[in-house]
């Protein structure tokens, strides 16, 4: 005796639902994992990374990187208050989040002033920083300087 298995069996229905749902998983945790590591790839694509330089009499260079979070973070050196022939770190900030991809800034309290440097990017390798101080007492200094891409 021969027998016919038909579509309307039962229990080919329930195989045919479990095995679509398992392939349907399947591929969804692929395409998860590869839009991961896209994302974390593209986040450290920024235009800002590297060590900038430049031959002004305070600020002497700043260091840009990405982030395990994506965010850009910076540190600026200077030269050093009691060997002007080394550089010192102000240490490293996350920069501010900024809607422009060409313009970052970061922050730094002191105990008599707060500092703003304000990144702007000029073209691949050079970057405009703008260096805005303000002292608790109410006086304001700011100045621009010229920086190039270390290679």
């Amino acid at each position: 005796m021969t027998q016919v298995f038909s579509a309307r069996n039962p229990l080919r229905q329930i195989m045919a639902v479990f095995l679509t749902v398992a392939l349907t998983f399947s591929l969804s945790v692929v395409l998860t994992v590869t839009s991961a590591k896209e994302a974390a790839a593209s986040c450290s694509a920024s235009q800002f990374n590297g060590k900038w330089l430049s031959s002004h009499w305070r600020l002497k260079r700043i260091d840009v990187w990405q982030g395990g979070d994506c965010h850009l973070y910076a540190k600026a050196w200077f030269a050093c208050e009691n060997d002007s022939a080394h550089i010192c770190s102000w240490g490293g900030r996350r920069t501010g989040d900024s809607p422009d991809r060409n313009f970052q800034f970061v922050t730094y309290n002191w105990s008599d002033s707060n500092e703003v440097l304000q990144l702007r990017m000029q073209d691949r390798s050079h970057i405009s920083v703008w260096d805005g101080i303000t002292y608790h007492n109410g006086k304001k200094v700011s100045f621009t300087i010229p920086m190039y891409k270390s290679r």
